[in-house]
């Protein structure tokens, strides 16, 4: 798609005065059918030629030469469409398909740039509820599709795993009369119901709030036992989730917690003390920050114990120094905005000028209905959230049920079914606007039809299928020839409709990483799924007159499809 922006550009520009890069960025595909394929609008040149934005199409649609590969140029309210030969069009399109594959949407948009991207970054000692998984899955998707652009990325599990929540851990722990021989057996489940514990005991004895914050204080000062609680309440957690991540596919470069910066929140306090950024107020140190409307961030409490945002400021600077970033993300839930407010303003008054590098990725909440009929999100600590676990376990049985049904072939495939699973769980959260809240409706979410993960998937399968009767591999496409193929047969609205939707591939990905963003691309999988069913739907493949143009069709809309698939961490299946 890039390449035809920019042979029109190349016309446009000249007559219009603008840039090349001013005229391809502003093109954009008609909305309604029969208006060409591609538009550029007139709108922001009435200023500066003082004339109406009609006019000026209308004016260009009679000068300008169709750029080599379209027929025809015209004017329509304002907008200058642009008409594509469609053999030549079909031949450019799958060509570049066939000769990039899985390099197809490639750009260098990131080349010689590295970006940080801190997400899932879970508290140790709980479990992973299922409202952890959209950002689990959004941090995965963008990191892919960074490196897609060109970017070196460095994915970052910024691990909860220092703070108050351990001294209750640690403080029901020892309440339960528990020792050094418990912790060979420890589970997660077991800590996850410490938590619940202290939860229901704090509110007899409010005064177990003050023994954890002591508790913890002395962690933080190095109680030698607290300190070996606290690693094995760590490493159990670190495997479960682990195991987890493993299942969904996601993978992570460096496992660093806020424990590995309570050693250097010391350098912080001195940086700040030295850029007189320091106030006492009521016994804790913080820094002012009501000259920019934000309540002061608190770096110090009382008891000398640190918080998240001077671990937080510590990993920005240990991040920049070793890494040397263009970029750092942070994927946090919308609700944590205003503590990445505060750090990067503290990151600025502390003199660091790549505080604009740094950047809050925030998203919408995973919703789900309580016995009251309410949409909330669930509270791991107390026990009321899904756990992901019980959920993807959940999601997997019920497909191992639909398979059983639809295809008695793959029944009892419990790998499979996990990877329908957890392509239903993951498309039902990144299908959707990364900022918006969203409600998880389990039977739309696991449906084979509509725009649901296993409906995608299945369009994916579809095309395997065929080319395993033709006897080609699903990774076909670079052993298939293009010498002979009869571009000017694949004319059946169906397959220009394909081929224009995999043209827009490369498009879509610069767009997700613009907007940073997986939704665009999670709905252009959608759109691909729609045109594979429709195109074998209504044009048959093998046996054909036109078996190897539609053979060709169908090897690079499955290429296409696996790369989109794989950009949003959704399984491209083989068989269903």
């Amino acid at each position: 798609m890039t390449t035809f922006k920019r042979d029109i550009a190349a016309v446009v520009a000249p007559a219009t005065g603008l840039t090349l890069e001013a005229v391809e960025s502003a093109i954009t595909l008609p909305q309604h059918e029969g208006q060409g394929d591609f538009s550029f609008p007139c709108f922001p040149l009435a200023k500066s030629l003082r004339k109406a934005p009609a006019a000026i199409a209308a004016e260009l649609a009679k000068t300008l030469q169709p750029p080599p590969g379209f027929t025809k140029i015209e004017a329509l309210n304002g907008y200058l469409n642009f008409f594509v030969d469609k053999p030549d069009f079909a031949r450019r399109v799958l060509s570049e398909i066939a000769r990039s594959e899985a390099a197809y949407g490639d750009n260098g948009l990131g080349t010689g740039k590295r970006t940080v991207i801190d997400f899932s970054s879970p508290n140790m000692g709980k479990e992973l509820a299922f409202h952890h998984l959209r950002g689990t899955m959004i941090g995965n998707s963008l990191s892919k599709v960074y490196r897609k652009c060109g970017y070196e990325v460095v994915r970052v599990n910024h691990l909860g795993d220092w703070g108050t929540s351990y001294g209750k851990l640690i403080v029901m722990f020892l309440r339960e009369g528990l020792g050094e021989a418990d912790l060979s057996g420890l589970t997660l489940e077991k800590l996850n119901a410490l938590y619940r514990s202290f939860d229901a005991a704090s509110k007899q004895d409010p005064g177990l709030e003050d023994e954890a914050r002591r508790v913890f204080a002395q962690l933080e000062s190095g109680d030698g036992w607290f300190r070996r609680l606290w690693s094995v309440f760590r490493d159990v957690t670190l495997d479960e989730l682990k195991r987890l991540y493993s299942i969904l596919g996601v993978g992570f470069d460096i496992y660093m917690g806020e424990a590995f910066f309570a050693d250097r929140v010391d350098d912080v306090v001195g940086l700040l003390q030295a850029r007189n950024l320091l106030k006492e107020s009521q016994g804790a140190v913080v820094v002012d920050l009501s000259a920019f409307d934000m309540p002061p961030a608190l770096i110090r409490k009382s008891d000398g114990s640190t918080l998240y945002i001077t671990r937080d400021i510590a990993a920005a600077l240990y991040r920049h120094t070793e890494y040397g970033f263009a970029r750092c993300f942070y994927v946090v839930d919308n609700g944590q905005s205003l503590h990445f407010q505060q750090l990067f303003k503290v990151l600025e008054l502390m003199g660091n000028e790549w505080h604009r590098q740094c950047e809050h990725i925030p998203f919408g909440l995973v919703l789900h209905k309580s016995e009251e009929g309410n949409w909330e999100k669930g509270k791991t600590r107390t026990g009321q959230a899904s756990l992901l676990k019980d959920v993807l376990e959940a999601a997997s049985e019920k497909i191992l049920g639909i398979m059983a049904e639809k295809n008695p072939e793959v029944a009892g495939n419990s790998k499979l079914a996990m990877e329908i699973a957890v392509g239903a769980l993951v498309f039902s959260e990144l299908k959707n606007r990364r900022l918006n809240d969203i409600r998880f409706e389990w039977d739309q979410a696991l449906s084979f039809e509509g725009d649901s993960g296993p409906y995608v998937q299945n369009a994916h399968v579809r095309l395997c299928s065929i080319l395993r009767k033709a006897g080609l591999s699903p990774a076909s496409l670079a052993s298939m020839t293009l010498e002979g193929i009869r571009w000017e047969l694949l004319k059946e609205a169906s397959a220009v409709d394909l081929i224009d939707t995999l043209a827009q591939f490369p498009d879509k990905v610069a767009v997700s990483m613009e907007s940073r963003d997986p939704c665009p691309l999670a709905q252009y999988a959608l759109s691909i799924a729609d045109g594979v069913h429709r195109f074998v739907h209504e044009c048959r493949v093998l046996g054909s007159s036109k078996e190897k143009e539609r053979l060709l069709l169908v090897a690079a809309a499955r290429s296409v499809l696996g790369s989109a698939l794989d950009l949003i961490g959704v399984p491209a299946i083989e068989s269903m």
